[in-house]
């Protein structure tokens, strides 16, 4: 009898709380915008293979001096906007035949290829088309993918989260004057997510040859940057009370 009416009491207790608990109204805001790119990166490098180390690097450091000269000209300043990235040597394998001994194989340098890249990053938007023509022109037959992106992504993170926000607080006033309630206060704020999208990347190693021969024509060759999509969503939940006055909607018709 006493564990019935405990398990009463419980009940009694819970449904009391809910049916005391104000009425609440949650909406979600969205915004997207389109930003333009103001911001390139791009790596542009040589590799060459022979059959000594030293012939191979002998080749690319002869290519890569002519890039340091490109990315010179195009007046970009040395570790800030771009600097010398990787440098690598591998030894070029003979293949094994088929159907030979493994035990009795002896694997076999035929030579070596040796790589080097200088890497970009800057905002002198105006000089990436530039750089991939030149580069062509120099030998360089390592040209990467030219991104773009945003110099200073969190401004426009943070604008997007402010108009998501208040398309928030929008949809919540016109939905709460549409039913005849008010917004008490905010119970909770939360930020579902925000982020950025940059443009599609130009494959400029196979746009390298193009470009080389615009710029023998003396016509400069431009790329634009495209826009970069910054997203953000928010959940408000508000407690809310009758609008004081407020008269219920009446439906019918007169007779």
């Amino acid at each position: 009898m006493i564990r019935a009416s405990a398990i009463a009491a419980a009940l009694l207790s819970a449904w009391t709380v809910a049916a005391s608990a104000a009425p609440t109204l949650t909406v979600n805001g969205h915004a997207r915008l389109e930003v333009p790119a103001d911001q390139f990166s791009l790596s542009l490098g040589a590799s060459a293979s022979a059959p000594t180390v030293e012939a191979a690097r002998s080749e690319v450091d002869g290519i890569m001096r002519q890039l340091e000269g490109v990315v010179a000209t195009a007046g970009l300043t040395e570790h800030t906007e771009w600097h010398t990235g990787r440098y690598d040597v591998r030894p070029q394998w003979k293949p094994r035949p088929r159907n030979t001994d493994a035990a009795t194989w002896t694997p076999e340098i035929l030579g070596y290829t040796v790589r080097s890249n200088i890497s970009i990053t800057s905002d002198k938007m105006s000089v990436a088309g530039t750089l991939v023509a030149e580069a062509a022109k120099a030998g360089a037959n390592d040209i990467g993918s030219l991104s773009f992106s945003l110099k200073d992504p969190r401004t426009s993170r943070r604008e997007a989260i402010q108009q998501a926000a208040r398309h928030a607080i929008d949809d919540a006033a016109t939905l709460a004057a549409a039913s005849q309630v008010t917004l008490v206060r905010v119970l909770q704020l939360s930020l579902d997510g925000a982020q950025t999208t940059p443009p599609r990347p130009v494959e400029a190693m196979y746009a390298g040859t193009a470009m080389a021969r615009a710029m023998s024509d003396n016509s400069a060759p431009t790329l634009s940057g495209g826009m970069v999509t910054v997203t953000a969503s928010v959940t408000a939940e508000w407690e809310i009370a009758p609008t004081v006055g407020a008269q219920p909607e009446q439906t019918g018709t007169a007779g």
